[in-house]
């Protein structure tokens, strides 16, 4: 710890006579510190509360990484490892002595620290800063450095002999070796091709046809020569990028489908999972919204440039190593692409990731994250756990797991499924509304390897009931935004999906998460093993009298649905069931006595009621005998409008709440006592989906559980 000024006032005063370091460190403590009373009440030596400071100091600690990682080469140490940066921490305004106690400095600031490329600093430290104006193909060095490191030390990333066996996708471009050479497409899997490509994940743009694009009537001239000039701007740069790092083919969505051809879109679109998890190496340009603006070159600018500072240190010739340089900090900010929905299978199926964050660069591998500026986080592993059940015997996929173990990985992937992949999935968005099961295809296909179980536009057979209790992140009183998003963190407010004319299309079951726009909340779908395991806990079970194994929940047993169909707007589930005829109470209102089961804040839940997704249930009046049989009619002495109040039901969507009275209740699981909110067509008796349902009242679970059986059918 060092002291730099001796107070915030001379700090302030040498950044506005022009002192660059001065500056850098001011508007650090500026942009870090948003309570301006407290920079105030510290410029005139006070705390806010008024009270003298014991120490005015503005001091500096430096935690620099470049010894704990080692002295090896750029990229070459300890790229597995978490790591947090070198960093230069600024304190300011003491109550206690700082340098005798812990005491915590009133105001503190954070400063980040990079060397260039090519000088001696370079060679102690991998923090990097790339931008249009410094080092900015500085991405050229990084990337190489990653994918060779990574591809010669992380097994779990992909074959060590350099990525010689993986199929290829069915078409890619050959690009040759170096600029200038010509590019053509090639058929690669109809000619045997086995060689490491580059595939890249990007966004198209609104509205926008690529100048050159693969069709019909062209692909004999694009197998003679692409005219590389005439491609789109992130077209020309990843193609750059693969030949700067030594690879030769490359896979760009628009060049190798066939556009305007369906039967080319419906056969490659389910091969996502070969094409991206083959790929040598994905190039993720995040942070464009535009194909035709390019994605390398980094536009971010900083309120203040970075500042060299003096190093200190000799080499080991006993030269100084020179500078480093200080700069403010830069977000992990993935940027537009990280909104789309196709873009979410293509991130997770790759098993190195080259990202184009809007504020700087990684490269991510199944073994860790690392930035430019020199931090790393260890990888989730969502790839390696998706692609652990595949075998060579390819067994069928919709047979029982044989040993405990498969048993695991499929609860495992189960949770994946619903706390890991839809949660995030169902926050994107897709210009084509009816893409939803396309653009996660290539996710469920692998995932059913390990769950082994037919899947049913979006939900697994064999989990049904858990699967059937989705709600929405809004559900649980999520206040909605209409941000223009670079980031899907807020959610929206459910809706049905429309064509981009407006018009309200059906693109799934009114049971299944894809019937709306909305993310699934990863609360829903509870994976309590102890109430899953047990089907004694169902309060419904299929209709199947042929006794397989496992059973089937549809009307058909040929329900044209599968991980590999694309589109599934139709399938009918057949089962056995306890329906019970409710009405919803026209007006909501607190109710003592009532089990609160949705974790709302109080003040959301009146808001819940009041967008009209809260709603209080009753027994329907045909249910008087039955209520009055268990004792459950209230007194005629003792009247309470609330007596028949059992259960709170939330809406999916709230502007189908209106006018809807009377409906259904399905009760599915015991010990939570959930169920589905349910309409019923008065022409052919089929129920479809409203909503969600949590009994309140336990005195009422003898009504819920008591009548018949009686078919199911609900589409």
């Amino acid at each position: 710890m060092v002291p730099h000024h001796p107070n915030l006032r001379s700090l302030r005063d040498s950044a506005t006579a022009g002192c660059d370091l001065c500056q850098l460190i001011w508007t650090s403590i500026q942009q870090q510190n948003p309570e301006v009373e407290k920079i105030d009440a510290v410029l005139t030596g006070q705390s806010p509360d008024g009270e003298p400071l014991f120490s005015e100091q503005v001091w500096l600690r430096g935690s620099f990484m470049d010894t704990s990682r080692g002295r090896e080469p750029r990229g070459s140490a300890n790229v597995s490892q978490q790591d947090g940066g070198s960093q230069v921490y600024v304190d300011c305004g003491n109550e206690e002595n700082p340098e005798t106690t812990m005491s915590p400095a009133m105001l503190t600031s954070t400063l980040w620290v990079f060397a260039d490329p090519g000088t001696p600093a370079g060679s102690r430290f991998v923090e990097r800063y790339i931008s249009a104006d410094r080092n900015s193909d500085g991405y050229v060095e990084f990337g190489r450095a990653m994918l060779s490191v990574c591809r010669k030390r992380h097994p779990e990333c992909g074959p060590v002999d350099l990525d010689a066996a993986p199929e290829m996708p069915t078409r890619v471009l050959d690009i040759g070796t170096s600029s200038g050479d010509s590019i053509k497409l090639v058929y690669a899997r109809l000619h045997g091709l086995r060689k490491p490509y580059l595939a890249l994940s990007y966004c198209w743009g609104q509205g926008v046809r690529h100048a050159t694009e693969l069709r019909d009537e062209n692909i004999s001239s694009l197998l003679e020569s692409i005219d590389e000039a005439a491609l789109t701007a992130s077209h020309q740069e990843c193609i750059a990028i693969a030949r700067h790092l030594g690879i030769q083919y490359v896979w760009i969505d628009s060049l190798c489908i066939i556009q305007g051809n369906a039967d080319d879109w419906n056969d490659e679109s389910k091969l996502m999972a070969e094409v991206y998890g083959n790929a040598t190496l994905t190039v993720v340009a995040s942070r464009s919204a535009d194909s035709r603006s390019g994605f390398v070159t980094n536009q971010h600018k900083q309120a203040t440039p970075p500042c060299a500072l003096p190093f200190g240190e000799k080499d080991e010739s006993g030269k100084d190593i020179g500078p480093i340089f200080l700069y403010l900090p830069r977000a992990k900010t993935l940027g537009p692409l990280n909104t789309r929905g196709w873009c979410f299978q293509e991130g997770i199926l790759s098993r190195r990731k080259l990202v184009f964050e809007m504020e700087k660069i990684c490269f991510s591998c199944q073994r860790t994250t690392r930035w430019e500026d020199g931090t790393a986080d260890e990888s989730d592993k969502l790839r390696a756990r998706l692609f652990q059940s595949i075998t060579d015997d390819n067994t069928n996929s919709n047979t029982e797991p044989q040993a405990l173990g498969q048993d695991q990985l499929r609860t495992e992937m189960l949770r994946l499924w619903y706390k890991s992949f839809l949660v995030k999935y169902t926050q994107r968005q897709l210009t084509n509304p009816n893409d939803i099961f396309a653009a996660i295809s290539g996710i469920a296909q692998l995932a059913q390897q390990s769950i082994k179980s037919r899947y049913l536009a979006g939900i697994w057979e064999v989990d049904i009931v858990a699967g059937l209790l989705w709600n929405t992140w809004y559900s649980f009183g999520a206040k909605s935004t209409n941000y223009p998003i670079t980031s899907p963190m807020y959610p929206i407010r459910p809706k049905r999906p429309t064509d981009l004319d407006g018009k309200q299309i059906t693109r799934a079951p009114s049971w299944s998460w894809a019937s709306i726009i909305g993310q699934v909340h990863e609360r829903s779908t509870p994976r309590d093993e102890a109430v899953f395991r047990d089907p004694s806990n169902f309060l419904v079970r299929p209709c199947d009298n042929n006794n397989r194994t496992p059973p089937r929940w549809t009307a058909s047993d040929s329900p044209h649905c599968d991980t590999n169909i694309l589109h599934m707007p139709a399938c009918e589930l057949r089962f056995l069931g306890r329906p019970k005829p409710v009405k919803c109470r026209p007006t909501w209102s607190e109710v003592p006595g009532l089990t609160r089961k949705w974790h709302l804040q109080p003040g959301r839940r009146r808001k819940s009621a009041e967008e009209g997704y809260l709603v209080l249930l009753e027994p329907a009046e045909s249910e008087q005998a039955q209520l009055d049989e268990l004792g459950l009619l209230p007194k005629e002495d003792t009247p309470n409008p609330n007596a028949l109040v059992f259960a709170e039901a939330f809406f999916d969507i709230s502007e189908e709440r209106p006018g809807i009275t009377d409906c259904w209740f399905l009760p599915l699981l015991k010990e939570k006592w959930v169920g589905l909110l349910l309409s019923k067509s008065t022409s052919d008796g089929k129920f479809r989906r409203l909503g969600i349902v949590v009994v309140a009242r336990d005195q009422f679970l003898p009504w819920v559980l008591s009548g018949p059986e009686e078919e199911i059918r609900l589409v």
